[in-house]
């Protein structure tokens, strides 16, 4: 990456977290470069802001106050040139675009970033259903 952008992976537990205004703000933001969501309840995005900054950004997002699990986020920093694991082709060539539109909706087949095709698992976590896509 250059410009100054880093890579993170953004990770928590679902419930009480509105997903759709979470992804909203990840596909509006000027903060956010890019994003996927192969993995359900796991973001990597490209942002110009540190760590800390982003958890500030993001942290309203998440049930407060804080009490375990609920409320729990982790952002870390991904090195790209230290990557390993098994996902679709399209996510490992994202990690090395070195810059990205977000120009579709963040919704897949499957529905919101993968998590709309396990049934049952929105229930689980108390997540609303993603919208149906055309």
């Amino acid at each position: 990456m250059n410009d100054g952008v880093k890579v993170y992976c953004i990770t928590f537990f679902g419930q009480g977290v509105n997903l759709s205004a979470f992804t909203q703000y990840l596909y509006d933001s000027v903060d956010i470069v890019a994003f996927w969501n192969y993995i359900p309840l796991v973001y990597c995005v490209k942002s110009h802001l540190s760590a800390t900054e982003l958890a500030n950004k993001l942290r309203s997002f998440f049930p407060q106050p804080v009490q375990w699990p609920l409320g729990s986020f982790m952002i870390a920093e991904i090195n790209v040139r230290n990557l390993n694991g098994v996902l679709p082709k399209e996510a490992w060539g994202w990690f090395y675009l070195p810059h990205h539109e977000k120009t579709r909706p963040p919704y897949t087949q499957y529905g919101l970033g993968g998590l709309g095709g396990l049934v049952g698992l929105e229930a689980i976590l108390g997540l609303p259903k993603p919208p149906k896509r055309p």
